[in-house]
């Protein structure tokens, strides 16, 4: 709006200048010293301007130019009303219509979802003005991030190709999924050897069979003296303990027995006794026991020593009467290699005694070994062992018992008191939970036995063995499988990955006995997948499978072989190896037992093969 000065003179600061303002559209200012007029129509157009000129200070001369430019300026703008109006603006866009078209809803539609876009369509006129978006398109697929092969694994593992091993097959679908080296008998299969000789006994001499411990009597009953004969019988028991040995002795006492007045021997002909379950291996590991039909407590006996003090601990309720000695050696002729084994096993001549009674065995033990500790030994002549306790437990029970001695002939009389192990089937489960040698070797002798009707060394029964396998199944490709025991133990031992799954199929699947094998394999755990360099590897998404299998450890040599229940809920058997047969056949040659770098180094490498075993598994049982 304009602001007129009414003063009758302008300030000093004003004299000899024009003001020009526009006035509003509406507004005209009034005439000074005039009444006030009617308004001029509205709008003005944009070059009408007021000019007030103060008459004082302007002289008459430069008043003309002034009234001439005013009258220019007024003619123009009656031309501008004369001529033709300008166009009008384009019209505003129906904001309604456009937030319905954007929407994808015709105008016309009255459902609920039109009147809700209606009530809040945009309103604001520079908005409604903008062109219109389009709908966003959807993300596109992000690419998929490659899943790692099984030959990444391997890599990935630091194994060669040919060192690696692997079958699969789904036992619902009766696909195989995966192999790699799968016919090639070329493996140290270790403790899945275990597999085939658990079969093998289950088959033959069937789930519910039993191993007897048989005590008999040839002579004359007198009272609660016995004259004649008492021997203790083996039934190649794998499991008999310090408890069932005391069951036997109840019996006796039972039956009035006090004092034996003649010879106690035991027999132990029902198989060919060993003094190691395996010669290529250190003589004082206690996994490696002799062998006998009379067995106890796995063969092996519990020793601690203080300086030259040694004294035998009672394990399980065993006394610790075994005809053992160990004695640390000091004779300086002997020489003892350092970083080498600390003991040294000999067998005692027959009817050697000392001042504790018989001695059978005798271990020495090298000068710089710790001043004090305590082992497992493994005792390499069980029956006298076996004997010498049971003479022991009949002397807590009041009945006296003259020192055994070995049978020179079969046992007769009859049987006065008897032991029956645990079934076949809770056997081989604690067996393979355990991976028990002895209790293998055990086996596998007692079904040979059955097959050929009398006992066979381990070398022969494994063959034995071998021959039962390629006759019970004649479809599967078995060359280059070698049995060299029947626990896996010897490094000689070859299987492929095909054969194992062969042997499996028909235990889990098609044995005649309905045996179910899968509920005696032991549950396999595994470590989280995230803390393994190779597993982590494996997208598996929390995944991890049930998985029941028997595993296989030596220096340079392992397998796992088994059933996993699959992310499809189907069961997938399968068998895993991996083996490098140099380094296996360097350690033995230069006996590397007790070399810390070699050891250290065959650690690792059993440890990147657990890996590689957990990353298969996962990758197989989660994309089947």
């Amino acid at each position: 709006m304009i602001s007129w000065n009414r003063a009758p003179f302008p300030p000093y600061w004003m004299q000899g200048r024009i003001e020009i303002e526009r006035p509003t559209a509406d507004v005209r200012p009034p005439c000074p010293r005039r009444r006030r007029r009617t308004p001029m129509p509205a709008p003005w157009p944009p070059q009408a301007a007021l000019i007030r000129v103060w008459r004082r200070s302007i002289p008459g001369a430069a008043l003309a130019p002034i009234v001439a430019l005013t009258v220019a300026l007024a003619a123009g703008a009656a031309a501008a009303q004369v001529a033709d109006p300008p166009l009008p603006p384009p019209a505003k866009p129906n904001v309604t219509h456009v937030a319905l078209t954007a929407a994808g809803i015709e105008s016309g539609d009255t459902s609920g979802t039109a009147r809700v876009l209606v009530s809040g369509a945009i309103t604001d006129v520079a908005l409604a003005m903008r062109p219109v978006a389009a709908l966003p398109l959807p993300p596109g697929a992000k690419p998929a991030v490659p899943r790692a092969t099984e030959a990444d694994l391997i890599a990935a593992a630091g194994f060669d190709p040919d060192e690696v091993g692997y079958l699969v097959y789904d036992l619902d679908t009766g696909e195989y999924l995966a192999g790699h080296n799968a016919t090639r008998a070329n493996f140290l299969p270790a403790s899945v050897m275990k597999v085939p000789t658990t079969v093998a006994a289950l088959s033959v001499l069937g789930p519910d069979h039993a191993f007897p411990t048989l005590v008999r009597f040839d002579g004359v009953q007198q009272g609660g003296t016995w004259r004649g004969t008492l021997t203790l019988v083996g039934g190649g028991d794998p499991v008999l303990d310090s408890d069932d040995l005391r069951e036997l002795v109840a019996t006796l006492k039972a039956a009035g027995l006090e004092r034996l007045d003649g010879a106690f021997v035991y027999d132990d002909s029902a198989l060919i006794a060993a003094t190691s379950l395996e010669p290529t291996q250190p003589a004082e590991f206690s996994y490696n026991p002799g062998l006998s039909a009379l067995s106890l407590d796995f063969n092996r006996v519990r020793v601690q020593w203080d300086g030259d003090i040694v004294r035998f601990v009672e394990t399980h309720g065993t006394p610790p009467v075994a005809p053992i000695r160990l004695e640390r050696d000091y004779n300086p002729a002997v020489r003892w290699p350092a970083g080498g084994a600390m003991l040294r096993h000999t067998f005692a001549p027959p009817g050697t005694r000392d001042a504790q009674g018989p001695v059978t065995e005798r271990w020495s033990m090298a000068p710089l070994a710790p001043p004090r500790g305590a082992m497992w030994l493994p005792v390499k002549a069980p029956a006298p062992f076996v004997a010498a306790v049971f003479r022991a437990l009949a002397d807590e029970a009041d009945i006296a018992l003259p020192e055994p001695a070995p049978a020179l002939a079969p046992a007769r009389g009859p049987i006065v008191a008897q032991h029956l192990s645990p079934r076949l089937d809770s056997i081989v489960a604690a067996g393979l939970k355990h991976s028990n040698n002895l209790v293998a070797e055990l086996l596998g002798l007692a079904t040979t036995r059955h097959l050929e009707g009398r006992p066979l060394p381990i070398a022969d029964s494994a063959a034995r063995l071998e021959g039962w396998l390629a006759e019970t199944f004649p479809w599967v490709d078995w060359t280059g499988f070698h049995m060299a025991n029947h626990s896996g133990l010897s490094p000689d031992s070859r299987a492929s990955p095909e054969q194992i799954v062969s042997i499996l199929r028909y235990a889990v699947d098609q044995h005649p006995r309905a045996v179910d094998y899968l509920a005696l394999m032991p549950a396999r755990h595994f470590p989280k997948a995230e803390a393994q360099p190779v597993a982590s590897r494996v997208r598996a998404g929390g995944f991890e499978p049930a998985v029941w299998a028997k595993s296989g450890t030596m220096y340079h040599g392992r397998g796992l072989a088994g059933v996993a229940r699959a992310a499809s809920g189907n069961r997938l058997v399968f068998a895993v190896f991996t083996s490098d047969l140099e380094a296996r056949a360097a350690f033995d040659g230069e006996y590397l037992h007790y070399t810390r770098g070699a050891v250290r180094d065959a650690k690792r490498e059993l440890t990147r093969a657990r890996d590689l075993e957990h990353a298969l598994l996962l990758k197989w049982s989660r994309e089947h």
